[in-house]
């Protein structure tokens, strides 16, 4: 119990206040300058919890992987736990989007030596990205990896993705979600470190190709929406593609340090890089 009113709390506060940002950049310009407190308008800050909500196919695996790539070229160790890729797919994705590799000159069937020669020089003297011997699925083994992760030296892990968590037993997927969020988050919030989490949307919101998404669309109840310092969704009912490239928008729906808005983005299929819009360029997405 502490007294907030009183000066020893007075001095912590302060003390906390003033400390240099720690943040880790997202990659997108946008996301970190809106995640202010903690975060100081540079990126997610220590102990963050953020969800990312999408369709199925709709890039949140990739736009989760995006951002770890710019956790590395920060120096940030990461941890990822993905229940629907091998560790041989997941490779794949991250090496082609941080090195920008065409990825099928990197996959089964269609790797080259002269390309992996170059992807791997790209990777030279990152910090380690950890992915499990084996694909995870009950809320206790995930909880437990992420711990492991910490003890390894990661303040970064990604949960690719929360519907995919179950219990063991016939318990539903709302009552898995809530366990393995509020295990997340807490363990995040008293370490210091950032949970990146990964949602699918309910049938209703997936199923609306006519009304941008909101948090509260995401599959699991309302704890994922509560528990989130930020949520950011990607918009099915605007989102067009031409050949390889295809333009849609980010949605920050909810942020607990700083202002909600909608970013205009563009991926690259060939690489499964993302970029936000230049100002002049927003006019040409779909509306």
């Amino acid at each position: 119990m502490k007294n907030i009113l009183s000066e020893e709390f007075f001095e912590t506060y302060q003390q906390t206040q003033t400390a240099p940002i720690d943040a880790t950049p997202t990659g997108i310009a946008t996301v970190d300058r809106i995640y202010r407190d903690a975060g100081g308008g540079r990126g997610l800050g220590r102990g963050a919890f953020v969800c990312i909500g999408a369709n199925p196919g709709a890039g949140k695996s990739a736009l989760a992987l995006n951002f770890v790539s710019a956790a590395l070229s920060h120096g940030e160790s990461v941890g990822i736990i993905s229940l629907e890729m091998s560790a041989a797919q997941l490779s794949t994705r991250l090496y082609a989007l941080h090195s920008g590799t065409a990825l099928r000159l990197l996959e089964h069937g269609g790797f080259t030596e002269l390309a992996w020669s170059d992807t791997k020089r790209s990777l030279e003297g990152l910090p380690p990205l950890y992915v499990p011997d084996s694909i995870l699925s009950t809320w206790e083994s995930v909880v437990e990896y992420t711990k492991q992760c910490y003890a390894a030296g990661c303040r970064y892990v990604v949960l690719d993705y929360l519907q995919l968590v179950n219990t063991g037993d016939e318990d539903t997927i709302y009552r898995a979600t809530q366990r393995v969020v509020t295990e997340l988050r807490a363990f995040g919030a008293d370490n210091g470190c950032t949970i990146i989490c990964l949602s699918q949307f309910n049938r209703g919101t997936s199923s609306n190709y006519e009304t941008p998404p909101r948090s509260q669309g995401l599959f699991g109840g309302m704890i994922l929406e509560a528990s989130s310092d930020m949520c950011l969704l990607l918009d099915h009912s605007r989102y067009r593609r031409t050949d390889n490239t295809a333009q849609t928008f980010l949605l920050c729906t909810k942020n607990r340090h700083g202002p909600t808005c909608e970013i205009p983005v563009e991926w690259d299929y060939r690489t499964l890089r993302i970029r936000e819009a230049l100002e002049d360029e927003e006019q040409y997405w779909p509306k």
